[in-house]
Order: structure tokens, then C-alpha cells, then sequence
């Protein structure tokens, strides 16, 4: 799918799945440099009379523990 801000296409998604330690959605996606600052707010999808966009926004990488600061089970 397509990430816009507005009209504008400004990245398409290269992968995504439900996150299992989060419990949301997650994506990677490519994007334009300007638009790839923590917080920005985006939408996802296509608008063709079947389909709406899905708000997100620009996050760091909650999945990923560089540091190893998360407990291991």
C-alpha cells in the first residue's frame, strides 16, 4: 500500500504484520526524508470507492532492543 500526507504519495510500505508484543499493526515502509521524522502523522492505503485510508504515524523502532534492556522469557 501507499503512505500519503494529504494528496501527496510520500512512501509505500514494504512489509507489515500484527507485532505479537505489541498487539498492533505494524510496518516498515520506504519514504521520502521529509516526511520520515518521529511523530509525523501519516495514512496508509488507497481511496477507490472500496477502500479507506488507516491513520499512522511515524515511530522508532519499539521492536528492536538494541540496548537489551527488555527481560527474556
Amino acid at each position: 500500500d501507499c503512505v500519503h500526507v494529504g494528496k501527496a504519495q510520500v512512501g509505500v510500505i514494504t512489509s507489515g504484520m500484527i507485532s505479537p508484543t505489541l498487539n498492533k499493526n505494524i510496518a516498515l515502509c520506504r519514504m521520502d526524508i521529509k516526511y520520515a521524522e518521529i511523530g509525523t502523522d501519516v495514512e496508509v492505503g488507497k481511496i477507490d470507492g472500496h477502500q479507506k485510508r488507516i491513520g499512522a504515524k511515524v515511530i522508532p523502532f519499539p521492536f528492536y532492543d538494541p540496548k537489551k534492556l527488555k527481560v527474556k522469557s
